[in-house]
């Protein structure tokens, strides 16, 4: 007879009384109802903290204390919330016009500064024909020294003082030829000094003062690079740190895909380029027609050759799962909404610097129909399913296999998030965005809930573009 033990038993978890169930569907209830009481940041704040006090039942099962956690967190994030809608009021009270200019157009004056002049100052680069520095005589080689007595020591600075400056204008200290002047220049919105209207195929040379619209996106995405740069090293390290723990080489797929795709939208802007005249708005909607197709192919290609587990056949449904992600989304949506309007006017961003390019130079000239359907394709379409098939269909569970599932939602959606860093600080959107996609992802066991959400959102967000573009 051997004298080997056997192994230890797990204990069985007791069965749930009726009386546990009853307050595990209790507390889910609570939550629902603090979900919806958040709408109203401050007004609901009693209700969503009387929820999580007075209804904790530490008799509960297991299930239930986990809900019970879920809205003590909650009420912690209404109670934040609330306190971020107090500053702004009290800070909209103290200053309307401040407060107003973050959310409202960017205010200009027509001109460009030179990035590599050491200062003292700014030097202007480029001054706009049609804009208020011209008028008001600034040339290009002036040295702006102080804005309203404040010194100014970068283009920064510039910046600020143009979108707090008063209804009167701003005085200006500015060198000319070592000789200084002052000279008070009242900005004007950025809309007034937009390109003149152009077709969507019209190439524009982009020499001057008024460069290409067209190269414009290409010139404004410093933060995309970088973005980019980010997730090309962050792939190569969960590489090595996978390989360790015995997992294969997916990160270098998906580093492969997005590398193909990005070379092809390069291709397909240099060749349409070169086949209509030269560069335009539309070239650069065929681009992400490319790029999106090419996305969708070699992503699609590694999930038929098993990059992701299969659907799950127990728990619900994937369209039960899409619209519980969707109530989600919104109601917790509200209130991350909140706290990035707040973070925003925090740091004077400017809605030119919270946007996608594409959408921007939208805005220069009349789509037609044509356009818009070059747009939304890629927009609604291609990106929503070509993202959905490699993030959350071949990175995700490669990323679940071996870290756990919730630092893999949080990895996965960091990486996404860095893919959109042109949007500054709503990046954070993009990456709570990710979080819901992710869950919906792991909660249905497919990629129809995540891809069909994920289309969801950009369709609104076009839609809301379209609505700004009609109300002029």
């Amino acid at each position: 007879m051997s004298d080997i033990p056997p192994p230890p038993v797990a204990p069985e978890e007791p069965p749930v009384t009726p009386e546990q169930r009853v307050l595990e569907e209790g507390a889910r209830q609570s939550f629902i109802w603090a979900l919806v009481a958040g709408f109203t940041p401050v007004c609901g704040l009693p209700v969503v903290w009387g929820l999580a006090l007075f209804g904790r039942r530490w008799e509960a099962s297991p299930l239930a204390r986990r809900w019970f956690r879920r809205l003590l967190a909650l009420a912690i994030l209404d109670t934040l919330v609330a306190l971020v809608c107090l500053h702004m009021a009290v800070a909209a009270r103290q200053n309307p016009e401040a407060m107003k200019a973050p959310l409202t157009s960017q205010k200009v004056l027509g001109v460009i500064t030179d990035p590599k002049y050491p200062g003292p100052g700014v030097r202007l680069a480029q001054v706009t024909a049609r804009g208020p520095a011209k008028d008001g005589g600034l040339q290009v080689g002036d040295v702006v020294h102080r804005a309203d007595g404040e010194p100014v020591d970068g283009h920064e600075a510039l910046r600020d003082a143009v979108q707090a400056s008063k209804p009167e204008g701003l005085l200006l200290e500015v060198e000319h030829e070592g000789e200084r002047r002052e000279v008070r220049i009242v900005p004007v919105e950025a809309s007034a000094l937009a390109p003149a209207p152009r077709g969507l195929f019209e190439p524009s040379a982009p020499e001057g003062p008024e460069e290409s619209e067209a190269l414009e996106g290409l010139r404004t995405m410093p933060r995309g690079w970088i973005g980019t740069s980010f997730v090309v090293v962050a792939l190569v390290v969960l590489w090595g740190v996978g390989r360790r723990r015995g997992a294969d080489m997916r990160p270098l797929a998906v580093l492969g895909v997005l590398g193909v795709a990005g070379l092809g939208a390069l291709a397909a802007l240099k060749g349409f380029s070169a086949l209509l005249g030269g560069p335009s708005r539309g070239t650069l909607l065929l681009s992400l027609w490319a790029q999106g197709l090419i996305l969708v192919a070699v992503s699609g290609l590694l999930v038929r050759r098993g990059a992701p587990g299969p659907e799950e056949a127990e728990g619900r449904g994937w369209l039960w799962t899409y619209f519980v992600t969707l109530g989600l989304f919104i109601t917790l949506g509200s209130r991350v909404l909140v706290l990035l309007v707040w973070l925003s006017r925090l740091v004077s961003a400017v809605p030119g610097e919270n946007a996608h390019p594409m959408l921007e130079m939208s805005r220069h000239g009349p789509m037609g129909v044509l356009g818009w359907v070059l747009l939304i394709v890629p927009a609604a379409v291609l990106a929503p399913i070509g993202e959905e098939l490699l993030f959350r269909g071949v990175l995700l569970p490669w990323l679940r296999g071996w870290m756990g599932q919730v630092v893999a939602l949080v990895v996965s959606a960091g990486l996404f998030a860095s893919l959109h860093l042109f949007y500054g600080v709503f990046t954070l959107w993009i990456f709570y965005l990710g979080l819901m996609l992710g869950w919906a992802r792991l909660a249905s066991g497919g990629l129809r809930a995540p891809i069909l959400l994920h289309a969801t959102m950009n369709s609104f967000a076009l839609l809301m573009f379209a609505r700004s573009l009609m109300r002029g």
